[in-house]
């Protein structure tokens, strides 16, 4: 994936020939990748909904949990790495569904404030043995650029239906905001968890890259390498502003809502998520190939544009009028297609092949953002209220301002690659 934008690959006349052309393993991965996420949709994003209402924790102490469950996943996703370069994804894997299960029911049965949190704990291990080799195994199994930027762009697209039809279903079924709907999360490991046992050979796979098949690198010269590569340090702080004013729209957004009312707030959740999903889809069906000749470093400058201004938009309303929520939705889902995909593939291309696994583990960092969202989401939400907006904004600026000034060098070092 070195000089294709995403857009070019979505666009490109062979999409359905290529994606013929993947392996069986990889159109599981995506299949099972749909399955998790759309039970995860029908319950994650009214967690802070449960935790209020449940649990009567404020918004400084669901910050606190939720940081810790996402920091748990950032230390983990650094040493799964090593062990998943070692050994191979297979013994990750198997050990991050297994978690995860466990997790997710300890949630589900969870009769205290203790219990609740000890399974948001267990749950930190899901982001950090779960996407991310997954995510390597696709790569593993797609050796050329193209059909693994294509495996990245559809998996990104089958979230999305996910998170369109997750949480529809949870209202159709009553779900929502219930405990019980994280037993149905949990169980959704399981068949995953069958598959990698039956399916995934132990061991590195043949079609790894070569750098895979060297000593596995240890976390300190992970940390060397990217320390002395400051096009990297560019972009992984710009995907690391982006996740925490990501992760502001997941995990603070809802306990707004619930301030401003409480009795609106979990039909608004849902309509927003559901909105935000549609947007996302539609963006990157229509509209995104209209930016295939336009350079990446510039995209994901228009994206954090953009982003800054739905965060303007949220500051400015200060009632549950559906109308205006959903408007201010549909532009931040603009700026989510067209940032987030893009910064995680540059991510991706400004990566050494010589050093691939290095960077593999070194770009989990970048969720380091979704470990620090939530609990200074929640500190500004109960010091400033609606005043958490306009952090994020400036956030998203910020984001801008590293891009614009990097673009020069990035744009060289794609060319280069």
């Amino acid at each position: 994936m070195i000089t294709k934008p995403t857009a070019e690959v979505c666009a490109a006349p062979g999409l359905f020939q290529t994606l013929k052309s993947f392996p069986a393993t990889v159109h599981a991965l995506l299949f099972f990748t749909l399955i998790i996420r759309f039970s995860y949709f029908m319950a994650w994003p009214f967690i802070a909904v449960i935790m209020t209402q449940n649990y009567h924790m404020s918004p400084i102490v669901i910050g606190m949990a939720m940081t810790s469950s996402a920091l748990i996943s950032v230390v983990l996703g650094m040493y799964g790495g090593q062990i998943s370069d070692r050994l191979g994804r297979r013994v990750i894997l198997l050990l991050g569904c297994g978690f995860s299960a466990v997790g997710y029911i300890t949630l589900a049965q969870a009769t205290g404030m203790g219990l609740f949190i000890t399974g948001l704990m267990i749950i930190g291990v899901c982001f950090a043995w779960v996407d991310p080799p997954v995510r390597a195994l696709m790569s593993d199994l797609l050796g050329d650029r193209r059909r693994r930027a294509l495996a990245l762009q559809m998996r990104y697209y089958l979230i999305n239906v996910a998170a369109v039809f997750g949480p529809l279903v949870g209202i159709v079924f009553g779900l929502t905001s219930q405990k019980g709907t994280f037993l149905i999360t949990g169980l959704t490991y399981l068949p995953f968890f069958v598959y990698v046992m039956l399916f995934i050979p132990k061991g590195k796979l043949l079609g790894e890259q070569p750098a895979n098949s060297g000593p596995a690198v240890k976390l300190h010269q992970v940390m060397g390498i990217i320390a002395r590569d400051k096009i990297y340090i560019a972009a992984l702080l710009c995907s690391f502003l982006c996740s925490v004013v990501f992760i502001h729209y997941e995990a603070v957004l809802p306990q707004y809502l619930l301030l401003l009312d409480g009795n609106a707030a979990v039909k608004l959740i849902t309509l927003i998520l559901v909105t935000n999903a549609c947007t996302v889809l539609v963006v990157q069906t229509f509209i995104v190939r209209f930016l295939a000749q336009i350079n990446m470093p510039t995209r994901i400058l228009l994206g954090g544009v953009i982003f800054a201004f739905s965060q303007l938009c949220f500051f400015s309303i200060r009632s549950t009028e559906i109308w205006l929520w959903l408007t201010a939705t549909v532009v931040f889902s603009l700026g989510e297609a067209i940032l987030m995909p893009n910064l995680n593939i540059l991510l991706d291309q400004l990566a050494p092949a010589e050093h691939r696994g290095a960077y593999l583990g070194a770009s989990t960092l970048s969720t380091l953002g979704i470990a620090a969202g939530p609990l200074i989401g929640g500190v500004m939400l109960a010091m400033t209220g609606a005043g958490v907006f306009i952090c994020t904004a400036l956030l998203s600026l910020l984001l801008c301002v590293i891009i614009y000034a990097c673009r020069i060098s990035m744009l060289a070092r794609l060319r280069e690659s």
